[in-house]
């Protein structure tokens, strides 16, 4: 099952308010003190997906917006992270979207519904384990095909 943030905030945060507004050039934002998070109106999808996820991963990492410079950018790193793992959870559809589409980066990560930044991020990240898992899939794949 792919997986969804807005039906993760409902099931998990039933009391966190979902809104969009013109946000830009901010994607979204997550208001701890209102219990909202905002997304930005004119989002494509697969933005609107990752955001919604990442701005989640805030709020189940506790982060707090009072914080500045290496603190900051630490919990920036660590809420892409934490998307980017739940958004490319199944390894075994990250090795078919690259079978199916080679070194094209931005048709994998159309075909997954995410943003290449996220694709490239979860590659980069990923366990050594995982990401041999996913190229022997893709190799797999291409051989059946």
């Amino acid at each position: 099952m792919t997986y969804s943030p807005w039906r993760d905030a409902e099931r998990r945060h039933p009391d966190i308010d979902i809104e969009y507004t013109a946000l830009a050039p901010a994607r979204g934002v997550w208001v701890r003190s209102e219990q909202m998070i905002l997304l930005d109106r004119d989002l494509e999808r697969a933005w609107r997906r990752a955001t919604l996820a990442h701005e989640l991963a805030h709020v189940d990492l506790d982060h707090r917006g009072d914080v500045e410079g290496y603190f900051a950018r630490r919990m920036e790193r660590e809420a892409n992270l934490l998307a980017a793992r739940r958004l490319l959870a199944s390894l075994d559809a990250i090795g078919d979207a690259i079978a199916a589409h080679g070194g094209d980066t931005a048709a994998v990560a159309d075909e997954l519904d995410v943003p290449s930044e996220v694709l490239i991020r979860r590659m980069e990240n990923m366990h050594p384990r995982d990401r041999a898992r996913v190229v022997a899939r893709s190799r797999r794949v291409q051989r059946v095909s």
